[in-house]
C-alpha cells in the first residue's frame, strides 16, 4: 500500500469523481466515473454496467489505467489535484451482486441511488456491473492543484 498524505486522503474519501483513462490501441480515453476507496487496501474501485462496456475491453487489452482526482465538485475539501497509477483488474463473476459490495460508500456519495434500485427490474441491464479495481503503483499529487509545480511523487 502506497503512503500518502492526510490531504491526499481527504481527496480519495470525499472527492466524488475521478476521471479514468484507459488506453485503446496506445490511445487514451477518458471516462468521468463515480469511485469507491478502500482506506485499508489503498486500492480503487469502479463499476461499469455491461451497456457501457468499452473500458472494460480496452483494460483487458491493457490493463494500465490512471484515475485523475481534479474536481471537488460536491466535496467539503480543498481543492488539490491527485493522479494515480495503477493496474487494473475486471471482475464480472457475479455481474448482478458482485458490485453491491460498494452499495454502503455509493449511497453515501449519492443518497438517490436507492430510488433507482428500486427501479432495479426495469434496468436490469444498467445493474449488471462489472467490477474494476485499481492497484496504485505511483500517486503524484499537487496540493491547491497548483499543477505549474512539481508534484509530491509516492511509490510503495
Amino acid at each position: 500500500m502506497i503512503q500518502v498524505p492526510s490531504w491526499v486522503r481527504d481527496v480519495f474519501e470525499n472527492y466524488l469523481i475521478c476521471e479514468i483513462t484507459t488506453l485503446d490501441n496506445d490511445k487514451p480515453v477518458t471516462f468521468p466515473m463515480l469511485f469507491f476507496y478502500d482506506s485499508s487496501s489503498g486500492k480503487f474501485a469502479v463499476t461499469s454496467s455491461i451497456l457501457f462496456s468499452k473500458k472494460v475491453e480496452h483494460l483487458k487489452k491493457n490493463p494500465r489505467v490512471s484515475l485523475l482526482f481534479s474536481n471537488p465538485t460536491g466535496s467539503t475539501v480543498p481543492k488539490h489535484a491527485v493522479l494515480v497509477q495503477g493496474n487494473a483488474k475486471c471482475e464480472d463473476s457475479d455481474l448482478d451482486h458482485g458490485w453491491e459490495r460498494f452499495l454502503p460508500q455509493w449511497r453515501e456519495k449519492e443518497p438517490y441511488i436507492d430510488a433507482f434500485l428500486s427501479e432495479r427490474e426495469k434496468f436490469s441491464w444498467f445493474w449488471k456491473r462489472i467490477v474494476i479495481e485499481v492497484e496504485p503503483r505511483r500517486i503524484t499529487a499537487w496540493k491547491n492543484a497548483d499543477t505549474q509545480k512539481q508534484g509530491e511523487e509516492f511509490r510503495s
